[in-house]
């Protein structure tokens, strides 16, 4: 479940050699007591196969940036490849970004990373909204 669109590091954009996002801000994840993801989906179809290396930085002024560590994900050819990692609890800095470098050809994908939760947090009554109408 995505905590909500200010957590987006990359929203499906198509995959480059390598790219980095935006940052994001911590302070809504200050304070947690529940493990806290990112969870980054590597999609569509490029003929041959592709590893990614995604890399967590950190930053006090969105300016200088820290690594806060990297991970890595083989893509073989198939329809989508998942990496879930936990957000270090030693990130303390006011702002993330991802980076991420992919090897192979990047053509056809798409790259989708967003801070997620670890479990399911269903939605209360008036706040799912279905085809533009909210749902009790």
């Amino acid at each position: 479940m995505i905590l909500d669109q200010f957590c987006v590091f990359f929203d499906n954009v198509d995959a480059e050699a390598s790219a980095n996002s935006a940052p994001i801000s911590v302070s809504p994840l200050s304070g947690r007591d529940n493990p806290v993801n990112v969870t980054t989906i590597l999609s569509g179809s490029n003929g041959g196969a592709a590893s990614l290396a995604v890399t967590l930085q950190e930053s006090e002024d969105k300016i200088t940036y820290k690594d806060v560590g990297t991970f890595y994900m083989d893509k073989p050819d198939a329809a989508a490849a998942v990496l879930v990692f936990a957000l270090p609890y030693a990130t303390k800095k006011r702002f993330l970004r991802l980076g991420y470098a992919l090897s192979g050809t990047p053509a056809g994908l798409k790259v989708f990373s967003a801070v997620t939760r670890d479990h399911f947090a269903p939605y209360a009554a008036g706040q799912y909204i279905d085809a533009g109408k909210v749902v009790a």
